[in-house]
């Protein structure tokens, strides 16, 4: 364990997400391909803001025009 980059806790953790919200996709996609230490924290908010791009990509992918009509039934 890193004794300068400590592990997130529950709540660390939250207040990054929500922050992550705030920023938007695009600058947090932004600050972390330029410079994730210096804009957003250590190696453990870059995997976070790794996780919470994919869940964002993941959301605004379109659903197949089959899952729609089988999930109506």
């Amino acid at each position: 364990m890193d004794p300068m980059n400590p592990p997130m806790n529950s709540t660390d953790r939250q207040r990054t997400l929500d922050y992550f919200e705030r920023l938007g996709r695009d600058k947090v996609r932004l600050y972390s391909a330029i410079d994730c230490d210096r804009y957003l924290g250590g190696w453990q908010v870059r995997e976070l803001a790794d996780q919470w791009l994919a869940e964002k990509a993941e959301e605004e992918r379109p659903v197949p025009l089959w899952r729609r009509i089988v999930r109506r039934r």
